[in-house]
């Protein structure tokens, strides 16, 4: 046990090391903290009255906010609109230490809006445009892909749904990653994941990784046992898997050998929102450096334990994750 935790420790030590590139969808993510003043007289909802408004990174930007606290070099290519949401990510972006690349589009920035009051969660309102980028924003953005993948250790890819990763760009990223030699990391949108096909670590969550499985089999059972799922996917997408599995933890299935269980950490969780990305950031984050994959999993586990134990969507740093896995030691 102590030569684990001396070995996770060095981990996050050399993560200061690592250069990462992430690639995806970027959004802005506004919450609304009012208080609730009764019913409105015109119709019978809420009345709220807005006290404070915040802003933070979602989607890819997440993520690289994430490996940026974790001391990773990190850089991002994404698209954002030419508004003031898309301002708002770049500020963020520099102040998280992230080198964004972002390419501004014909598109809106991908807007989440969440209203609050204390507890309560009343609303979400989305502002997005879906469509795919134009060919000429493709070659855009695989040129700025290309330009950075020379400059680092791996590629994440954070897919969120929200049209950057078409089909095109997709086969082109992967080729890019194979000429020069880089892995990939991914979280993938069941919908979109059947066009990669040179991954080394996919990491989604339960109910993506059913229905990813479901598109694989055409049909076919796969069944609801999550070591089945796990194993099911690392066979027919040919790479490692990290399931996620909230309460129940996540399952770690190499690319061959037996699959092991990681026991979540957080038994009161205060807010899971953004957790999949801090995931995805550790898992990247160590693997850059060299971890074996239930190396980096036990830290990424740690990791969310600590992200989901804070308000609000919390990037965990390198001091908080050597406090948790130092803790973890202690208690064992």
């Amino acid at each position: 046990m102590e030569t684990r935790v001396k070995n996770s420790l060095e981990c996050i030590r050399r993560i200061s090391g690592a250069r990462v590139l992430v690639v995806g969808d970027v959004m802005l993510d506004t919450y609304l903290a009012c208080r609730a003043l009764g019913v409105a007289d015109e119709a019978p909802v809420p009345l709220l009255e807005i006290g404070g408004q915040s802003r933070a990174l979602g989607g890819a930007a997440n993520v690289a906010r994430n490996l940026a606290r974790l001391g990773a070099r990190t850089s991002l290519v994404g698209m954002v609109g030419g508004d003031s949401a898309g301002e708002a990510v770049r500020s963020l972006l520099r102040e998280s230490g992230v080198d964004g690349s972002l390419l501004e589009t014909h598109r809106p920035t991908t807007l989440k809006t969440r209203v609050l009051s204390g507890d309560h969660y009343y609303l979400r309102l989305d502002e997005e445009e879906l469509s795919p980028p134009t060919e000429a924003e493709q070659a855009a953005l695989a040129a700025r892909i290309e330009a950075r993948l020379s400059e680092v250790d791996l590629l994440v890819v954070s897919d969120y749904d929200k049209g950057l990763l078409s089909p095109d760009l997709s086969e082109r990223i992967q080729r890019l990653a194979r000429e020069g030699g880089r892995g990939i990391v991914a979280d993938l949108k069941p919908r979109n994941a059947l066009v990669w096909r040179h991954l080394d670590l996919i990491a989604p969550n339960l109910s993506e990784a059913r229905s990813l499985c479901a598109q694989l089999d055409s049909g076919g059972e796969t069944g609801d046992d999550a070591e089945t799922i796990a194993e099911t996917l690392r066979s027919r997408m040919n790479c490692a898997v990290v399931l996620k599995m909230g309460s129940r933890g996540m399952l770690v299935a190499p690319p061959s050998g037996p699959t092991s269980r990681l026991e979540a950490l957080c038994r009161s969780p205060v807010e899971v929102s953004g957790a999949g990305d801090t995931v995805l950031a550790t898992l990247a984050a160590a693997l850059a450096r060299g971890a074996d994959l239930h190396q980096a999993a036990r830290l990424a586990n740690l990791a969310a334990s600590v992200s989901v134990s804070r308000p609000g969507t919390h990037a965990v740093s390198a001091d908080e994750l050597t406090e948790a896995v130092t803790r973890s030691s202690e208690s064992s």
